[in-house]
């Protein structure tokens, strides 16, 4: 059985809910962070970075949400329902998912490192210029989803895509990382769908994710 390694509010959701949509059965290794935001050695993750999310499937010990994702796409997606076969929306996806990580959580984390780390003016300066690059990547969000007729964010289901970008948002708005005024109704309306989603409820109740 395929074994995912879980910290609360932590990316690991999005594989989570990933195993859903794919229906794989998958054992659930649960931790709480500890007081510094670092991961318990107790819960044992084996991979090299000893950090979740991670996966342990038979003999393969992966880490990196957009890996695991990748991998669980093109082994278990069999009827190519989370990421189509046709090369021009597969590719668009794929930007998307990879948008996540390494733009939108990027800034974001640019944004939260700002506030951590320096005395309250100066973060406070410097926060608000990191946070415009927050804002531009919800603005290219939100015009891609306008920019569509579909329900989710790139077709009338659930991709691949949205498993990956709604926790980057998610977490943007949870922690007002974007600036302070600014209003994307486009995006609202897809995290709303999102979270009343069968299949996301569940992900929801089997992990207790939340922010």
């Amino acid at each position: 059985m395929l074994t995912l390694y879980f910290l609360q509010s932590s990316r690991a959701f999005r594989t989570a809910w990933l195993l859903e949509e794919l229906g794989v059965d998958y054992e659930l290794k649960f931790a709480e962070r500890r007081a510094d935001g670092s991961v318990p050695p107790e819960l044992g993750v084996p991979t090299a970075k000893g950090k979740a999310p991670a996966i342990q499937d038979g003999n393969l010990i992966l880490g990196e949400s957009g890996a695991i994702a990748e991998y669980l796409i093109e082994k278990y997606d069999t009827t190519h329902r989370l990421l189509p076969t046709q090369p021009e929306k597969r590719a668009k996806i794929r930007e998307l998912m990879w948008a996540a990580e390494g733009t939108l959580m990027l800034h974001a984390e640019g944004v939260y490192s700002a506030r951590l780390a320096a005395p309250a003016q100066v973060a406070h300066e410097i926060e608000a210029k990191l946070a415009m690059s927050v804002q531009l990547d919800l603005d290219w969000l939100e015009n891609t989803l306008q920019e569509t007729s579909t329900r989710y964010i790139a077709s009338d289901d659930v991709t691949v895509a949205d498993t990956m970008m709604a926790f980057s948002v998610m977490d943007i708005f949870a922690l007002k990382l974007a600036p302070a005024g600014k209003s994307w109704p486009r995006i609202n309306e897809w995290l709303k769908i999102v979270k009343s989603g069968e299949v996301y409820q569940r992900a929801v109740k089997r992990t207790g994710h939340h922010f």
